[in-house]
């Protein structure tokens, strides 16, 4: 029997890790892509695919500020169509999984996590405005009748595992870790360290960018930071008169492989779901001094770099002062890596659907 599959995805208006995942499994299934919002433009793959939206992607500044859209995008997906599909396959970080399942239809759910800002505002405060009271308390009880739905729940990491257990009362049929394509990065070949401290990413809040930057005021080891985002100018007025911290703005994969090749470590002081960033820093031999919560706790092993348990400037600084007298097994570092490839994942997902559908 063929099935018809819908695929469902949170806001697509910016493309990023999760989005990254979601495209391997567009990739593995055939059918209509749901999605509260879509911004073609940061989509190119999915030229020629059916994507079917809700009322809010005609919204003004639906694809800008999509998360001013937050407390309706429940009401979107619960008014979503799936008639005539057996099979939802839901990648969700935030109210995708909120769908109605069609009778007779089964339903898988890839967390990235539960939705942070209302269960974890701590944090994510893109929530906070909001009155902590009747209104959050009636959006965590929808959020947690709609974690009742699927008949398959994936986790994207042990740490998200342990949130879907303590938020919603369930258990992760498995943890089935994102896709990274390892094998790119696998090229680089370290040939010194003079190039310090590397990062790389969005500057966003939360990646805490500004611990590297006290890192490397501390140390007066140099610090390369690659990457733009809405932190960028405040940032560099952080590191005002630190000639040693170069922001680079976006750099094409092969510049960012010649930082790491003439680098001494990756940072990711962040707190993550998972954290895709540490995992291409090892499959590059280029080792991390990383937060030891969340995903990078279970990414970055004693013999791939140092966790630091405090966020702070003055704990990555220490984490890097005791990496850079350590030396490290390139093969090693490359071996962890490959548990997170691209191919194991799609192969851990697919097995996940057809005993699903089996």
């Amino acid at each position: 029997m063929a099935h018809r599959y819908a695929l469902v995805h949170d806001w697509m208006a910016v493309f990023g890790g999760a989005e990254e995942m979601f495209r391997h499994v567009c990739e593995l299934y055939e059918g209509p892509i749901f999605t509260s919002q879509f911004n073609p433009a940061a989509y190119p793959f999915l030229k020629g695919r059916e994507v079917r939206t809700t009322w809010i992607d005609r919204m003004p500044l639906a694809h800008t500020k999509h998360y001013v859209y937050a407390p309706f995008a429940p009401g979107a997906y619960r008014s979503m169509d799936f008639g005539g599909f057996d099979a939802l396959l839901v990648d969700s970080h935030s109210f995708a999984h909120h769908v109605r399942k069609p009778a007779g239809a089964k339903m898988l759910c890839y967390y990235h996590t539960p939705i942070r800002s209302l269960w974890m505002p701590e944090v994510d405060k893109r929530m906070s405005g909001f009155p902590q009271s009747l209104f959050a308390r009636r959006m965590r009880a929808a959020d947690l009748a709609a974690s009742r739905t699927a008949d398959v729940i994936l986790a994207n990491s042990e740490t998200t595992a342990e949130r879907i257990r303590r938020f919603y009362g369930r258990e992760p049929h498995a943890v089935v870790y994102p896709p990274v394509d390892t094998r790119k990065w696998s090229v680089v070949h370290r040939k010194s360290d003079d190039e310090g401290m590397l990062m790389w990413g969005r500057l966003i809040p939360y990646k805490r960018v500004d611990l590297g930057i006290e890192a490397a005021r501390a140390t007066g080891i140099k610090l390369n930071i690659v990457g733009n985002g809405p932190m960028r100018a405040a940032l560099e007025q952080q590191a005002q008169g630190l000639k040693h911290v170069v922001f680079h703005g976006r750099l094409d994969d092969p510049d960012l492989m010649a930082l790491m090749e003439r680098s001494l470590c990756t940072l990711f002081p962040a707190y993550e779901d998972f954290g895709i960033v540490p995992v291409e820093s090892l499959a590059a031999g280029l080792p991390v001094v990383a937060l030891g919560a969340g995903g990078s706790s279970e990414t970055v092993t004693p013999e791939c770099g140092v966790q630091i348990h405090e966020q702070t400037g003055e704990a990555l600084a220490a984490g890097v002062l005791a990496l850079q007298g350590r030396t490290f097994d390139a093969a090693v570092l490359k071996a962890q890596a490959a548990r997170f490839d691209a191919e194991v994942f799609r192969s851990r997902y697919q097995a996940a659907v057809t005993e699903m559908l089996s």
